[in-house]
Protein backbone atom coordinates (compact mmCIF):
# COMPACT_ATOMS: atom_id res chain seq x y z
CA UNK A 1 0.00 0.00 0.00
CA UNK A 2 1.05 3.44 -0.79
CA UNK A 3 2.28 5.88 2.18
CA UNK A 4 1.52 9.45 2.39
CA UNK A 5 2.95 10.77 4.90
CA UNK A 6 1.79 13.99 7.57
CA UNK A 7 3.83 17.06 7.14
CA UNK A 8 4.00 19.82 9.20
CA UNK A 9 4.74 22.09 5.76
CA UNK A 10 5.53 21.84 2.34
CA UNK A 11 9.38 21.76 2.24
CA UNK A 12 9.10 18.87 4.33
CA UNK A 13 8.38 16.72 1.19
CA UNK A 14 11.70 16.93 -0.10
CA UNK A 15 12.65 14.76 2.78
CA UNK A 16 10.53 12.27 1.09
CA UNK A 17 11.36 9.09 -0.93
CA UNK A 18 10.25 9.48 -4.21
CA UNK A 19 7.53 7.05 -5.96
CA UNK A 20 8.23 5.66 -9.36
CA UNK A 21 6.14 5.20 -12.33
CA UNK A 22 7.14 2.10 -14.35
CA UNK A 23 4.61 0.30 -15.56
CA UNK A 24 4.25 0.61 -18.91
CA UNK A 25 1.00 0.16 -20.96
CA UNK A 26 -0.46 -0.44 -23.92
CA UNK A 27 2.63 -1.36 -26.18
CA UNK A 28 4.79 0.87 -24.59
CA UNK A 29 8.32 0.59 -25.01
CA UNK A 30 9.99 2.90 -22.34
CA UNK A 31 9.18 6.56 -20.80
CA UNK A 32 11.68 9.01 -19.53
CA UNK A 33 12.51 8.42 -15.42
CA UNK A 34 9.25 9.53 -13.90
CA UNK A 35 9.07 9.70 -10.39
CA UNK A 36 6.81 11.69 -7.65
CA UNK A 37 6.59 12.94 -3.94
CA UNK A 38 2.99 13.37 -2.32
CA UNK A 39 2.05 14.08 1.57
CA UNK A 40 -0.59 15.79 3.41
CA UNK A 41 -0.42 18.97 5.69
CA UNK A 42 -3.75 18.97 8.11
CA UNK A 43 -6.01 21.48 7.57
CA UNK A 44 -4.77 22.28 4.27
CA UNK A 45 -4.51 20.16 1.95
CA UNK A 46 -2.31 17.29 -0.27
CA UNK A 47 0.99 17.98 -1.71
CA UNK A 48 2.20 16.70 -5.07
CA UNK A 49 5.44 17.06 -7.15
CA UNK A 50 6.07 14.72 -10.29
CA UNK A 51 9.22 14.52 -11.59
CA UNK A 52 10.25 13.26 -15.55
CA UNK A 53 13.55 13.24 -16.52
CA UNK A 54 13.27 14.56 -20.11
CA UNK A 55 15.65 17.10 -21.78
CA UNK A 56 13.41 19.62 -24.22
CA UNK A 57 9.84 17.91 -23.40
CA UNK A 58 6.87 18.44 -26.16
CA UNK A 59 4.97 21.81 -24.78
CA UNK A 60 2.48 22.54 -27.20
CA UNK A 61 -0.27 23.95 -25.08
CA UNK A 62 0.00 26.97 -22.84
CA UNK A 63 -3.18 27.53 -21.03
CA UNK A 64 -5.39 25.65 -18.61
CA UNK A 65 -7.64 23.10 -19.64
CA UNK A 66 -6.14 22.68 -22.91
CA UNK A 67 -5.72 18.83 -23.97
CA UNK A 68 -2.21 19.01 -22.44
CA UNK A 69 -2.11 15.15 -22.95
CA UNK A 70 -1.33 15.33 -26.69
CA UNK A 71 2.27 16.79 -25.29
CA UNK A 72 4.51 14.91 -22.64
CA UNK A 73 2.49 15.35 -19.51
CA UNK A 74 2.64 13.77 -15.90
CA UNK A 75 -0.98 12.99 -14.17
CA UNK A 76 -2.04 12.59 -10.89
CA UNK A 77 -5.63 11.13 -10.38
CA UNK A 78 -7.50 11.04 -6.69
CA UNK A 79 -10.77 9.34 -5.38
CA UNK A 80 -9.87 10.68 -2.06
CA UNK A 81 -13.60 8.99 -0.53
CA UNK A 82 -12.63 5.77 -2.25
CA UNK A 83 -16.67 4.48 -1.38
CA UNK A 84 -17.68 7.29 -3.63
CA UNK A 85 -17.65 6.95 -7.25
CA UNK A 86 -16.11 11.06 -7.21
CA UNK A 87 -12.46 11.26 -8.64
CA UNK A 88 -10.38 13.98 -9.71
CA UNK A 89 -8.25 14.42 -12.32
CA UNK A 90 -5.14 16.29 -12.80
CA UNK A 91 -3.27 16.37 -15.81
CA UNK A 92 0.05 19.06 -16.29
CA UNK A 93 2.57 19.81 -19.15
CA UNK A 94 5.83 21.21 -19.07
CA UNK A 95 4.53 24.93 -19.43
CA UNK A 96 2.43 24.53 -16.29
CA UNK A 97 -1.01 24.33 -18.51
CA UNK A 98 -3.46 22.20 -16.03
CA UNK A 99 -6.22 19.97 -17.08
CA UNK A 100 -8.32 19.08 -14.25
CA UNK A 101 -11.80 18.17 -13.17
CA UNK A 102 -13.76 15.97 -11.15
CA UNK A 103 -16.85 13.67 -11.92
CA UNK A 104 -17.78 9.87 -11.09
CA UNK A 105 -16.73 9.00 -15.32
CA UNK A 106 -14.30 9.92 -17.91
CA UNK A 107 -17.58 11.18 -19.70
CA UNK A 108 -19.05 12.98 -17.00
CA UNK A 109 -16.04 15.53 -15.79
CA UNK A 110 -17.05 19.07 -14.07
CA UNK A 111 -14.53 21.28 -14.61
CA UNK A 112 -13.12 23.21 -11.81
CA UNK A 113 -13.41 27.47 -11.71
CA UNK A 114 -10.65 29.79 -12.43
CA UNK A 115 -10.78 30.50 -8.55
CA UNK A 116 -10.29 26.74 -8.12
CA UNK A 117 -7.15 26.81 -10.59
CA UNK A 118 -5.72 29.57 -8.69
CA UNK A 119 -6.19 27.71 -5.24
CA UNK A 120 -3.96 24.53 -7.13
CA UNK A 121 -0.85 26.35 -7.63
CA UNK A 122 0.20 24.63 -9.68
CA UNK A 123 3.77 25.08 -11.24
CA UNK A 124 6.52 23.65 -13.51
CA UNK A 125 10.33 24.36 -13.88
CA UNK A 126 12.00 22.83 -16.78
CA UNK A 127 15.89 22.32 -16.29
CA UNK A 128 18.18 21.33 -18.35
CA UNK A 129 17.65 17.30 -18.04
CA UNK A 130 14.25 17.17 -16.27
CA UNK A 131 11.19 19.43 -15.80
CA UNK A 132 9.15 19.22 -12.93
CA UNK A 133 5.48 20.55 -11.51
CA UNK A 134 4.17 20.91 -8.07
CA UNK A 135 -0.12 20.90 -7.56
CA UNK A 136 -1.39 21.91 -4.22
CA UNK A 137 -4.98 20.44 -3.79
CA UNK A 138 -6.45 22.34 -0.51
CA UNK A 139 -9.17 20.88 1.67
CA UNK A 140 -11.27 23.79 0.99
CA UNK A 141 -11.48 22.70 -2.72
CA UNK A 142 -12.05 19.26 -1.73
CA UNK A 143 -15.20 19.90 0.63
CA UNK A 144 -17.71 21.42 -2.42
CA UNK A 145 -17.09 18.32 -4.03
CA UNK A 146 -17.24 15.85 -0.71
CA UNK A 147 -18.67 17.47 2.11
CA UNK A 148 -16.91 17.75 4.97
CA UNK A 149 -13.45 16.15 5.63
CA UNK A 150 -10.99 15.52 8.26
CA UNK A 151 -8.54 13.49 7.35
CA UNK A 152 -6.07 11.75 9.77
CA UNK A 153 -3.34 8.92 9.94
CA UNK A 154 -4.68 5.31 9.26
CA UNK A 155 -7.08 6.59 6.94
CA UNK A 156 -6.97 6.36 3.13
CA UNK A 157 -7.84 7.73 -0.56
CA UNK A 158 -7.22 5.71 -3.82
CA UNK A 159 -4.82 7.46 -6.34
CA UNK A 160 -2.74 6.61 -9.39
CA UNK A 161 0.23 8.45 -11.19
CA UNK A 162 0.51 8.70 -14.93
CA UNK A 163 3.02 9.60 -17.85
CA UNK A 164 1.72 10.38 -20.78
CA UNK A 165 1.92 11.54 -24.49
CA UNK A 166 -0.71 10.90 -27.15
CA UNK A 167 1.37 12.27 -30.16
CA UNK A 168 2.32 9.84 -32.51
CA UNK A 169 6.19 10.67 -32.46
CA UNK A 170 6.34 10.33 -28.95
CA UNK A 171 3.82 8.07 -28.03
CA UNK A 172 3.77 6.48 -24.72
CA UNK A 173 1.63 5.37 -21.63
CA UNK A 174 2.56 4.65 -18.19
CA UNK A 175 1.07 4.07 -14.64
CA UNK A 176 2.64 3.86 -10.87
CA UNK A 177 -0.19 1.43 -10.22
CA UNK A 178 -0.89 -1.25 -12.94
CA UNK A 179 -4.65 -1.19 -15.42
CA UNK A 180 -5.24 -4.17 -16.25
CA UNK A 181 -7.46 -3.34 -18.95
CA UNK A 182 -6.55 -3.39 -23.10
CA UNK A 183 -8.55 -0.47 -23.89
CA UNK A 184 -6.08 2.52 -23.39
CA UNK A 185 -7.65 4.38 -20.48
CA UNK A 186 -6.28 6.16 -17.37
CA UNK A 187 -10.03 7.12 -16.18
CA UNK A 188 -10.59 3.76 -14.28
CA UNK A 189 -10.79 4.10 -10.59
CA UNK A 190 -10.92 0.45 -10.00
CA UNK A 191 -7.15 -0.11 -11.03
CA UNK A 192 -6.15 3.11 -8.43
CA UNK A 193 -3.44 1.97 -5.87
CA UNK A 194 -4.90 1.97 -2.03
CA UNK A 195 -2.48 4.61 -0.27
CA UNK A 196 -2.54 5.51 3.86
CA UNK A 197 -1.70 8.55 5.57
CA UNK A 198 0.73 8.46 8.27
Amino acid sequence: MMKIKILKNKEELNNLAPLEITHLLWGTKSIPHTYFYIGFIPEDGFYVRMVCEEKDPLRTYTEDFDPVYRDSAMEAFFQFIPEQEVYLNFEVNANGALLAAYGPSRVYRSYFSKEDMAMFQCRTEIEEDRWTASIRIPLSVLEHIYGALSFKAGDTISCNFYKISETKDVEHYAAYAPILSSTPSFHLPEYFASAILE
